[in-house]
């Protein structure tokens, strides 16, 4: 069964291990976003907001997800 032109997708996705490789690398750039952050609020106000510890680890992996599924 071939797909008719119309529902061809527009692009072919990137190749598997170049798709894994920029996750990755999203999900660490956020990760270093977000702990940069938390040292600036630590330097700035003297102060670590403990409430955004959760968030700092948890973030990236949402970031790297919706990245990913950007070709899916």
């Amino acid at each position: 069964m071939n797909p008719s032109p119309e529902n061809k997708p527009a692009r072919n996705p990137p190749p598997k291990w170049l798709l894994n490789t920029l996750t990755a690398l999203v999900g660490v750039l956020t990760l270093a976003l977000g702990i940069g952050w938390l040292v600036y609020k630590w330097v700035v106000d003297l102060e670590i907001p403990y409430f955004a510890i959760p968030l700092v680890m948890c973030v990236p992996v949402i970031v790297a997800v919706a990245f990913r599924n950007i070709w899916d």
